[in-house]
């Protein structure tokens, strides 16, 4: 794995409905026009908990763009982004770790998103958020995540 390989996947809301992983994949690199690093699947992959959390993401809350995150670089499991506001800088970024069954916990430091600002980092030079654009930590199951965004 090289520096240069991708930190996120935009997550299409068609995945609600047919959950194709490869296809999304594949279609987010040939959109981003990526000449660098190769998008493998298993950075990616979820688990079944995990598809169904973004199902339910993708199906109740039209305002937020959900990325998965590379798995292999500590970058937590998804990003979501507020996407109501048209201002970059002004655009909320959830940064989230899924653990069933545990209660929700926000902020504080954690192994498993260590490298999260790389993962954000990615996702202002894909000008889709600024340096400045509040970014919230959240931890926990699933259900707490979703009642927590307002889904």
């Amino acid at each position: 794995m090289s520096t240069t390989d991708p930190l996120t996947l935009r997550l299409p809301s068609w995945l609600c409905e047919s959950f194709d992983l490869a296809r999304a994949i594949a279609n987010e690199h040939r959109a981003l026009g990526r000449t660098t690093g190769v998008c493998r699947f298993d950075w990616f992959e979820m688990r079944s908990h995990e598809r169904a959390f973004v199902k339910t993401v993708l199906a109740r809350r039209s305002n937020l763009w959900l990325f998965r995150t590379n798995q292999r670089r500590s970058c937590g499991d998804f990003i979501a982004i507020d996407m109501s506001s048209s201002r970059r800088a002004d655009r909320r970024a959830y940064v989230m770790e899924l653990k069933m069954g545990v209660r929700l916990a926000i902020g504080g430091a954690r192994l498993q998103c260590a490298q999260y600002g790389s993962a954000v980092d990615e996702l202002v030079d894909r000008e889709i958020l600024e340096h400045s654009s509040p970014v919230e930590l959240l931890y926990g199951d699933g259900a707490a995540v979703l009642t927590h965004l307002g889904g």
